[in-house]
């Protein structure tokens, strides 16, 4: 049993809210407190809560724990915080206490029982991860545990959810169309670990992020592709904080846009096809926020003949939420797709004919926003603009 808010205390963040100047900035960006209005349910409200809890040493109420978790874990927060205070890190380690309290939210401890039994979040036998390739198999065969300085790792959303499964097919068609030589795990490839992450599930994660590790090393990979930013944040930035930068030491981990750049600026791809759309990209959180990824899609899409590009109202590290982040989306279905309608009620004020991202949990979201507000709106992952753009 651990003693009261110990993972605070361990990372030397217990006094964070103290620190909060009450100033209410949090409150114009917070995807949750603009949903409800309830200042309980902003970050200034729970750090308000929190510095009270922690001061009196008392656990964390179970109603008080839901607030905590009806939240996208979007970073908004924190790229506005006047005080600079860590709000991220902050608030994984305040799951990590609710863990450690026993008062994870139920879809919480379903995902730990799935992770647990069968390595992915869908609790689907690790022979059906390769589901993701059957339209093109000819492309992938003989690639599965190869020896390759190229990885793509597809994740558990692409490998098994059909409406995503077109993302890794992209890739795949890119990556051959560009020449690279590349490996997929198949059914070596874990859960990369992010869904314990953003649960504040550390070392329930820890095995997850070592066997993935292991078989990159395995295969001599140098470089691994992801078109997930959460599967990608969990490599490049969970993976060294849990297990030590060594671990991850000599290997590259790129976001699909960024490989996808460099392959245009080496002349392995290039767009010659008119592509006449009018497209407003949406930054993903753990790709934009946490990672400060914002120009590779945004350069791509600039180099395509015919495209225009559109920015909404809120861009880059003031762009929304998608509503899908953080495990909302599980946690409170109906405060997520709400969220979702507002960002792409953003997108048509600016006259797009199409959003477009680059993240499987983003494109989920925003399509069920569309749906939700009976909007006209069309959706395209940035891969498949890539491929209709290239012509393959």
């Amino acid at each position: 049993m651990t003693k009261p808010f110990e993972p605070l205390k361990l990372e030397g963040l217990d006094l964070e809210p103290t620190i909060c100047a009450r100033c209410g900035f949090c409150t114009f960006v917070c995807p949750a407190y603009l949903d409800t209005l309830w200042d309980s349910q902003s970050p200034r409200g729970k750090l308000f809560q929190l510095a009270k809890l922690i001061r009196s040493k008392k656990p964390i109420p179970a109603d008080f724990a839901a607030r905590i978790f009806n939240c996208t874990l979007c970073g908004a927060c924190q790229e506005i915080c006047q005080t600079d205070i860590p709000l991220l890190r902050f608030w994984q380690l305040v799951r990590q206490e609710i863990g450690n309290i026993e008062e994870w939210p139920e879809i919480v401890n379903y995902i730990d029982g799935a992770l647990q039994e069968t390595n992915n979040i869908m609790e689907m036998d690790q022979e059906d991860r390769m589901l993701w390739t059957d339209m093109v198999d000819d492309l992938v065969e003989g690639k599965t545990g190869i020896k390759a300085e190229v990885a793509y790792f597809a994740g558990c959303n692409i490998s098994f959810k059909g409406t995503l499964a077109h993302m890794g097919e992209n890739t795949v068609k890119i990556m051959t169309a560009a020449g690279v030589d590349f490996t997929i795990l198949g059914e070596e490839e874990y859960c990369c670990g992010n869904p314990y992450f953003v649960a504040g599930g550390f070392e329930q994660g820890k095995e997850l992020a070592k066997h993935n590790l292991k078989k990159m090393r395995d295969l001599g990979v140098k470089t691994v592709v992801f078109n997930c930013p959460g599967c990608h944040r969990s490599f490049a930035e969970e993976y060294p904080h849990l297990l030590g930068k060594e671990a991850t030491a000599g290997l590259e981990f790129i976001p699909f846009s960024e490989f996808a750049l460099r392959l245009l600026n080496e002349g392995k791809i290039k767009f010659t096809k008119n592509y006449p759309h009018e497209v407003a990209w949406h930054d993903p959180c753990e790709l934009g926020r946490h990672q400060n990824y914002y120009n590779p899609a945004r350069e791509i899409l600039d180099a395509i003949p015919g495209l225009t590009l559109l920015e909404m109202k809120h861009t880059k590290n003031k762009a929304r939420c998608c509503g899908g982040g953080g495990l909302l989306k599980g946690v409170n279905p109906m405060m997520s797709v709400r969220i979702s309608g507002r960002r792409v009620e953003e997108a048509t004020k600016v006259g797009a004919e199409f959003m477009a991202s680059e993240c499987p949990s983003c494109t989920m979201s925003i399509n069920d926003g569309i749906e939700h507000i009976a909007s006209e709106m069309k959706f395209k992952d940035l891969s498949q603009i890539v491929v209709e753009a290239l012509g393959l």
